[in-house]
């Protein structure tokens, strides 16, 4: 693959490229046209994002990707049970002037635990969903197509499946993840409100667009990152390691959502830092969606001390 530039800069770009592959993977795996499915009621049929993440090493992230970037893709589909399927794609850049031959499949075992540092691994479980009642985005039913056998595909393994992730996602709004359970809060809580954006957020079946999330969320750190005194220049820099949302509602055009944001900071390297988010729609007091990006950014300031009054006042927020 080229890297073009409708699919380098904000990670939106890069993750809306990603499931569009994820799409085109799952048609020519399971021999059916995602595009285009519909239930045995006769209504379009969605293979929406359920669990959508983003990993990387220091020597490869998706903040590095630019325009005319030579890559090798490898994509796995499977069966991840409950007729819904799970897609690993590896991403690694091929250097100029590297004659090149695309390598053996990798094994599913690398993107969970023997991360190449010179690739971006991303991995997508999606579920088959409808509209129960066509004017609202509220209340998507579970529906698979008509013709959808994941039966056939390979199964992932129990160890791989990001099931369990989701479920305490759903439950306690966070990702239990033991690498940063040590890690310290810097600052209370910070909160603010991003209003649906059509021109935006919206794809074209009216549904909000599962990369939007990441825009969203993204927006939401960049107004924490100016309240910590922080520059622009440097949440550009800042290199993402981690970035995973679990969706688990969708959201009207009209609606008001509320993002709930934690700073963690490793207590050895302040640089290194996570942050949790769980986003609400207001209009019917629900969790839409969990997201948690974990970043390392270079100090060009001394980093703020935790308590420290912010420098700037963004609107629409609290903390």
């Amino acid at each position: 693959m080229t890297v073009t530039p409708g699919m380098c800069g904000p990670i939106k770009a890069f993750a809306a490229c990603v499931g569009d592959w994820t799409w085109e993977a799952v048609s020519h795996a399971c021999g059916l046209d995602v595009f285009n499915a519909r239930d045995d009621h006769g209504r379009p049929a969605y293979l929406s994002f359920y669990y959508y993440r983003i990993t990387s090493g220091a020597s490869f992230h998706p903040n590095q990707l630019t325009f005319g970037d030579r890559l090798e893709v490898q994509s796995q589909v499977f069966d991840a049970g409950r007729r819904s399927v799970l897609t690993v794609h590896r991403l690694r850049r091929i250097p100029e002037f590297e004659n090149h031959d695309i390598a053996e499949p990798f094994e599913a075992s690398e993107a969970y635990t023997r991360h190449r540092d010179d690739c971006i691994y991303v991995e997508n479980l999606n579920v088959w969903v409808s509209r129960g009642d066509t004017q609202t985005n509220v209340g998507l039913v579970r529906s698979p197509p008509v013709g959808f056998d994941n039966t056939m595909l390979p199964q992932l393994p129990d160890a791989y499946s990001p099931r369990f992730l989701c479920s305490q996602a759903r439950t306690q709004h966070v990702f239990p993840d033991p690498v940063t359970d040590s890690w310290l809060c810097r600052g209370p809580e910070f909160v603010m409100e991003h209003p649906v954006d059509i021109t935006h957020d919206v794809n074209g079946v009216g549904l909000l667009y599962f990369a939007s999330f990441f825009s969203i969320a993204e927006q939401a750190q960049l107004e924490h990152w100016r309240f910590l005194g922080r520059s622009d220049w440097a949440f550009l820099d800042r290199t993402i390691r981690d970035a995973r949302i679990c969706y688990l509602g969708n959201a009207d055009r009209d609606a008001t959502l509320r993002l709930r944001l934690r700073l963690l900071y490793h207590p050895l390297d302040q640089a290194e830092e996570k942050t949790e988010i769980v986003i609400e729609d207001l209009s019917t007091d629900r969790t839409i969606a969990v997201a948690a990006y974990r970043h390392r950014w270079r100090e060009l300031g001394r980093v703020p001390r935790q308590g420290e009054p912010a420098t700037t006042s963004p609107s629409r927020v609290s903390s």
